[in-house]
């Protein structure tokens, strides 16, 4: 067999293995996340509420629409034993990431990114108050609300946008925030303070954080 059948047999072997390969990592690929997509009518709902624990990454921006569209990505060794379930009580939507089966999860904290890794990206109706507690999440907000209350653990929040009142408490995450027009009561205990000057004074914003820093800017 001279050089150029034995390159072409070669090559027609390594493709017939390479495709089905590629099919399959793919297929692992897909099934490697757990994502639910939900979309609510947002008719009736004046405020959003979310129990964070155990989510690592809440994303939520506003838009002019009727809906609130929610993704959520579960990941881990666990993840399908999981789920981001919603209710509505009076006019509130609450979200919480849930343990839905009966299986039992060991409560091994070293190797708790092996039980369940949680994103979640939520897209509101502007000007809805919305509430948000974590234990590990870091929450990043874009847009308009009409209120918002954080209270983080261990991740950072990051805003861009207007509330007319704003109450964001950290222990270790920074909290960082871009708005046009704000009267500011920062506090850090460990971390350095940095506020830009406000002429116009629309928003009330309250920033408290134990060890992390905060930074108030005005958009470029």
């Amino acid at each position: 067999m001279n050089k150029n059948k034995i390159i072409k047999s070669w090559n027609n072997n390594f493709m017939a293995f390479f495709v089905p390969f590629v099919f399959v990592l793919n297929t692992l690929t897909a099934k490697a996340q757990n994502i639910l997509e939900k979309t609510i009518q947002a008719d009736g709902i004046e405020s959003i509420s979310i129990n964070g624990n155990q989510i690592f990454s809440i994303f939520v921006s506003t838009s002019k629409t009727d809906k609130i569209k929610v993704t959520s990505t579960l990941d881990g060794e666990y993840q399908n034993e999981f789920q981001v379930v919603s209710s509505e009580n009076n006019h509130t939507l609450i979200l919480s990431l849930e343990h839905l089966s009966f299986l039992e999860i060991p409560d091994d904290k070293r190797n708790a990114h092996k039980v369940i890794a949680a994103t979640l990206h939520m897209e509101i109706p502007e000007q809805l108050a919305l509430h948000i507690l974590s234990d590990i999440g870091s929450v990043d907000l874009k847009g308009a609300f009409k209120s918002l209350y954080i209270e983080l653990l261990q991740g950072r929040c990051t805003i861009e946008g207007e509330s007319t009142t704003a109450t964001i408490n950290t222990f270790d995450g920074d909290i960082s925030v871009v708005t046009k027009n704000a009267s500011v009561e920062a506090n850090s205990n460990h971390g350095k303070i940095t506020i830009d000057d406000f002429s116009n004074v629309i928003s009330i914003w309250k920033l408290k954080s134990i060890n992390g820093n905060i930074t108030v800017v005005k958009p470029d």
